[in-house]
């Protein structure tokens, strides 16, 4: 008899002990309260979002998160519910926001009053769907900045190695010197520009001025001459062309004088001489062959055989 009262008091203890959690579990899941479920499709990475996760509305709680499930590799499906005499439109967003320094992320709900009609159901479930804000969570905007600050800092890095090679350097160095000499040959200009601005100076004193002053007034006073100086030698030139001409002539008519009348004397001249010579050249041959000649005179020869004496045929 103890033994069976026993049982049946362990027996009532269990079936409390379950109906307690069944009803604690009921609370919990927001049986206790009226509530709505909504469905979040996020395309982009939720990390730090778990179920049972807190959801907001403009900072306060307003419900939880069901389940978070992937869909495919491009969207993620978020389950909430929230209070159903919660003013959700579609106009109302989401965002994926942190908690805290511990990292857990929650769902922000937002409405911004531009449209004010009942979401629209997900397709194929009666289930509400709520649109997600553009820009991603500030968790997602500080990883993507993150890997933004990483990607230029390797940028950076590459392209001070390239800044920095060892020709670069080479370069660097050689510019440098190639710079230090050009502020050795500046500094030598400077004083020759120096040196050069003194000179100027000398140059464009009161006398130099004076004397150029003068020197222009000559000039001007020649430029005017010239003119007449021009004249007076082409008149000079066409003078000597027209004595360059009356020498032409005169060349002419010595030339013609020559050809016809004093060659042709120059010629019968020199005939008359050539014949005299050639009398003189017998004479003496003469004279050589018989100085008697000389006293005598020049006599007859006998002819020689075969000859006939001069006058006999």
């Amino acid at each position: 008899m103890e033994n069976r009262a026993y049982a049946l008091i362990v027996g009532l203890f269990v079936i409390c002990l379950g109906v307690t959690g069944v009803m604690v579990t009921w609370w919990i899941s927001g049986g206790a309260q009226d509530t709505t479920k909504y469905l979040i499709i996020s395309p982009r990475s939720v990390t730090g979002l778990n179920p049972q996760a807190a959801v907001r509305y403009r900072g306060v709680r307003v419900g939880k998160v069901i389940d978070v499930d992937l869909q495919d590799s491009r969207e993620v499906l978020i389950t909430i519910r929230v209070e159903s005499d919660l003013p959700i439109t579609r106009g109302t967003r989401a965002r994926i926001g942190l908690q805290g320094l511990t990292g857990q992320g929650y769902v922000q709900l937002d409405d911004d009053g531009t449209d004010m009609a009942p979401p629209v159901l997900a397709t194929g479930t009666k289930i509400p769907v709520i649109a997600m804000a553009e820009g991603g969570s500030p968790l997602n905007n500080v990883v993507d900045g993150a890997q933004e600050v990483v990607t230029r800092l390797k940028q950076t890095t590459e392209r001070m190695e390239r800044v920095l090679s060892d020709d670069n350097i080479k370069n660097i160095s050689l510019t440098l010197k190639n710079l230090a000499d050009s502020s050795d040959h500046l500094q030598k200009t400077m004083a020759q520009t120096a040196a050069l601005t003194e000179d100027l100076r000398r140059f464009s004193s009161q006398e130099n001025a004076e004397s150029i002053a003068a020197t222009l007034q000559q000039l001007q006073a020649s430029t005017r001459e010239l003119p007449q100086a021009v004249h007076d030698f082409r008149t000079t030139l066409s003078k000597v062309d027209a004595v360059a001409d009356r020498v032409d002539r005169l060349g002419g008519d010595v030339q013609n004088n020559l050809n016809t009348e004093t060659l042709p004397r120059i010629n019968d001249l020199m005939l008359g001489l050539q014949s005299s010579a050639q009398q003189l050249n017998r004479v003496l041959d003469d004279i050589e062959r018989t100085p008697q000649v000389l006293l005598l005179g020049k006599t007859q020869q006998a002819p020689g055989p075969g000859e006939t004496k001069p006058g006999k045929p």
